[in-house]
């Protein structure tokens, strides 16, 4: 008996060892194919030390983008960022130089002001607050001021675009969305904006007007669908409206935008228990995949869910660490690791030359420095949940 117990215990022991090691293998995978994409990233740096390339133009480079690249650097393990810190600092100094008087950074004239100050401000959050504190105190009251409010273009509560922020702050033009939102909220809660800041509550009354449930959404002249998912904003989405037969049009809710939505909730302190954000939660528990931004195909364009399908990897990686737990059980009762099976299917996605690519160029995911960028983040996203105990 005793010598079967012995058995049992050395054979449990060398199980559980198999186990780590693979554990190990699989996480030196992951860091393989991050340390591949920055690789890569590296090399497409302009001699300014900013990414993106515009034909004629006086000077190439764009903030937005060289902020997506850095906060891709910057969530990377520390141990690549030693080894790429000559790209990381032409990166930033690239980014401070575009600093404006009004704190924001942006290219003037491009328009996207309040997205690239977002994106940029959590770069610099990512590498270092303290070195870049002032940037970063800038950038903060640059967002917490273009927010839509009673001090901000006379905003009222009954206005559908208050609480929000749109792509560029212009008199006489209000267009809040979901996107910018989600940059905004997640770049204030990086900076450590106060919890007790009015921006948080203004901003979660525009998360529930574009969420679709009718008890919490309070707009009127479209139909509301109840499913618990988000559009881009309300009255709008990106997914194709529904003309109901009370003749109101219906705005789906799809999976970018539903995963941004329940991040954003989280970063403006709305508790998990509340039925807005278990809502956002149960559609995310019926809807879970990884082959399609979801809600965007149809039975006319079965290949519409690949529209934004790196920058809903992002956000998937982003809003399911900010949720905090390991697994996912989805609505068919499957229990899923998911940073794990996101891991996987990003290294089964990238190319051997070590960047990623969507076929569907929508959204500028044709360019492989954006959706490398937007990979390599949620790669090290997942690579930080899967090292947790």
């Amino acid at each position: 008996m005793w010598k079967n117990i012995g058995l049992f215990l050395v054979f449990s022991l060398l199980f559980h060892q198999s186990l780590l090691a693979s554990s190990k293998e699989d996480l030196k995978k992951y860091e393989q194919a991050i340390y591949k994409g920055l690789k890569y990233l590296s090399k497409a740096q302009n001699k300014n030390g900013s990414f993106g390339t515009f034909p004629n133009a006086k000077e190439q480079g764009d903030v937005g983008i060289t902020a997506v690249v850095l906060m891709a650097f910057g969530k990377a393990p520390h141990s690549f960022r030693k080894e790429f810190k000559d790209t990381i600092q032409g990166a930033v100094q690239y980014l401070l130089k575009y600093q404006q008087k009004d704190g924001g950074i942006y290219n003037p004239g491009r328009g996207l002001t309040n997205y690239h100050t977002a994106t940029s401000l959590i770069a610099l959050c990512y590498l270092d607050r303290e070195k870049y504190k002032d940037a970063i105190k800038k950038a903060k009251e640059f967002l917490v001021k273009t927010q839509f409010s009673e001090s901000y273009q006379n905003v009222k509560p009954d206005n559908l675009h208050y609480g929000g922020w749109d792509y560029k702050p212009k008199k006489g033009g209000l267009n809040a969305d979901m996107s910018n939102v989600q940059f905004a909220l997640e770049a204030l809660h990086e900076a450590g904006l106060d919890p007790k800041s009015p921006v948080w509550q203004r901003a979660v009354k525009f998360l529930s007007r574009c969420q679709n449930r009718s008890e919490s959404n309070d707009m009127k002249g479209f139909h509301i669908l109840n499913d618990g998912g988000f559009m881009y904003y309300p009255g709008n989405s990106k997914a194709k409206p529904i003309k109901m037969k009370d003749g109101k049009m219906a705005y789906p809710s799809y999976a970018s935008m539903t995963y941004a939505g329940l991040k954003s909730f989280i970063y403006a302190q709305v508790d998990k228990k509340d039925p807005r954000v278990q809502a956002a939660f149960n559609w995310i528990r019926k809807h879970y995949t990884l082959e399609e931004n979801y809600g965007l195909g149809s039975r006319k364009n079965p290949k519409g869910g690949q529209q934004g399908l790196y920058y809903y990897y992002n956000t998937f990686a982003k809003a399911l660490d900010a949720w905090g737990e390991k697994y996912i059980v989805t609505a068919d009762g499957k229990k899923h690791f998911w940073a794990k099976e996101l891991a996987d299917k990003l290294v089964s996605l990238q190319k051997p030359e070590g960047y990623w690519v969507n076929e569907n160029k929508r959204w500028w995911e044709g360019y492989p420095v954006l959706t490398t960028a937007y990979a390599v983040r949620a790669l090290s996203v997942c690579l930080e949940n899967m090292k947790k105990k």
